[in-house]
């Protein structure tokens, strides 16, 4: 019994706080890079919180396991501070859509589904093109992926993350 509460005390909760400690870590990088200072701020001040007392654990005593938890709460904390920051789909991209056929047919079905589009006139290698620009939150991507693969399978999609926007028509879409 003894060995498995050096196991749960040395692996476990140093896993658990680096858990935390890289999601915050993650949700903090994500906040800075977007510009917004107030969860800059706020996620940074937990994550070095969580950090020092991750790593106090980890030099008190040094073995193994602790070292393990430290990486595996590493690595693992990582991966689920990107799932969710995809869940909270914060922030803009901006999309420029080429489609081989029809593109007004595909511009004028997005915009009377709420999303602000503008058409370019471009020339393709061989032929003219139409390019439809579209800046959207993250929040309605998985509705302008569903449309574009209803409407234009084929299109050549390319897609931009998006700081600042001003103006125009940018903002939530209800679904259904």
């Amino acid at each position: 019994m003894a060995q498995l509460w050096m196991f749960v005390e040395s692996f476990a909760i140093v896993f658990g706080i680096k858990f935390v400690d890289q999601t915050l870590q993650t949700l903090f990088m994500n906040y800075m890079v977007k510009g917004n200072r107030f969860y800059t701020f706020v996620f940074g001040f937990l994550e070095v919180c969580t950090f020092l007392l991750a790593l106090s654990q980890v030099l008190t005593n040094m073995t193994i396991y602790k070292m393990l938890g430290y990486a595996f709460g590493y690595s693992s904390g990582a991966i689920f501070g990107m799932w969710l920051e995809q869940k909270l789909a914060i922030g803009n991209q901006t999309w420029l859509i080429i489609p081989n056929d029809d593109p007004y047919r595909l511009a004028y079905y997005l915009r009377d589904r709420g999303f602000g589009i503008t058409t370019i006139a471009g020339s393709g290698m061989d032929k003219t093109r139409t390019i439809i620009l579209t800046t959207v939150m993250r929040k309605n991507i998985p509705l302008l992926n569903v449309t574009l693969q209803e409407l234009a399978p084929d299109a050549f999609v390319s897609v931009l993350d998006t700081r600042t926007t001003m103006g125009g028509h940018v903002h939530r879409i209800a679904r259904g």
